[in-house]
């Protein structure tokens, strides 16, 4: 498979979560090829480097009727193709120790603004579209430490696959991305750490975490033409963790 892209001519999509390290070089990617490019993000702030986007918006993924709204005026000015969600947080700990808080904080900021972006296209992108969402491989790998990230991440693969169902008719895709760990800024607790990013080297099968750029391929071919037979898929990026148990060195 060959993760090649090419634009329409009317190809305009959404990235919620742009300023981060994944949304960067997702937006790069976009843009390289020629799509209208509209970023969102919880603070403007993030957003202020980027050049070339069509515009940029303020938004909290995790209220629903907000990101409707959003997508609503967005779709009715000129009309959204394809919308990637890259909201996200590391939350690492076992069940026993994640309070409440952490809890819902983990499901609203992976979950619930995954299913904010699925709600909205739903109900706006009637003429068919791309959506991609963002899991985690520790949706279908039993990682320690993990329970919080992994169920969340679980929801959103089986949300994935239901809407595909659900507007396959309509020809609006659905499909996953389950990265591995990711050299950003939001894993920084992790990298920061020569011991724990070693441990993260060696549990890949690959030798090494991923950067941005291993998983924005991924995110724009799905959002492009050339994946228009695809839907309902999750798509592991993870330097093999997900699929591979190699020995031990």
């Amino acid at each position: 498979m060959t993760l090649s892209a090419k634009s329409s001519p009317d190809s305009r999509i959404l990235v919620v979560g742009a300023g981060g390290g994944i949304g960067r070089a997702t937006v790069s990617r976009l843009l390289a090829r020629g799509a209208r490019v509209i970023g969102a993000s919880r603070s403007l702030d993030s957003l202020s480097d980027l050049t070339g986007l069509e515009s940029v918006h303020t938004l909290d993924a995790r209220d629903p009727d907000a990101v409707e709204r959003l997508v609503g005026t967005l779709h009715t000015e000129s009309p959204i193709t394809g919308i990637v969600n890259l909201a996200g947080c590391i939350t690492l700990k076992p069940a026993h120790l994640v309070s409440t808080e952490e809890w819902n904080e983990t499901i609203a900021t992976k979950l619930t603004t995954a299913f904010a972006c699925v709600r909205a296209a739903g109900r706006h992108l009637k003429a068919g579209g791309s959506v991609v969402l963002v899991s985690t491989v520790a949706a279908g790998t039993g990682l320690s430490n993990h329970e919080a990230i992994a169920a969340a991440g679980a929801g959103i693969e089986g949300l994935a696959r239901a809407a595909a169902a659900t507007y396959a008719a309509r020809r609006l895709r659905f499909n996953v991305v389950a990265p591995g760990l990711v050299d950003t800024p939001l894993a920084s607790r992790i990298t920061g750490s020569e011991r724990a990013l070693e441990h993260s080297r060696k549990m890949h099968p690959l030798g090494r975490i991923g950067v941005a750029e291993d998983v924005s391929p991924a995110i724009d071919w799905l959002l492009s033409d050339d994946s228009s037979w695809v839907t309902g898929q999750t798509i592991g990026i993870d330097g093999g963790l997900g699929a591979l148990r190699v020995p031990a060195t």
